[in-house]
């Protein structure tokens, strides 16, 4: 009997570990777009970038906290997101020849998706 309350308690442990852990997201960076646009995830999960315009890119968090690239066409890159990154990223590298703003954004957000 205690053998199988021990093995209870190893394995409703190992379920509450299992229901909290880190999970993957992907970003695909597209010629004109972030796909998907916002990303809802949780703190310590994981956000892969992954590049399909046919060039480099180089992504920027609002107010130059983080950045990652060169990320070549076809590559990848990985973060992981706790609640100190900046939410807010731009394509650096697709400007407005107007006024130098960003054209391309996309959104990090730790909010309970929409249900559709």
């Amino acid at each position: 009997m205690k053998r199988a309350m021990q093995f209870g308690a190893v394995l409703a442990t190992l379920t509450a570990a299992t229901a909290v852990s880190a999970a993957e997201h992907e970003i695909l960076i597209l010629p004109d777009a972030y796909f998907p646009s916002i990303l809802y995830l949780d703190e310590g999960d994981t956000v892969r970038f992954t590049n399909l315009t046919g060039t480099e890119h180089n992504i920027i968090s609002k107010h130059g906290s983080w950045a990652l690239g060169p990320i070549s066409d076809q590559a990848s890159v990985t973060m992981v997101v706790d609640e100190t990154v900046q939410t807010t990223f731009y394509d650096a590298d697709n400007l407005s020849e107007e006024d130098g703003s960003y054209l391309v954004q996309g959104n990090i957000s730790f909010a309970d998706a929409p249900l559709d």
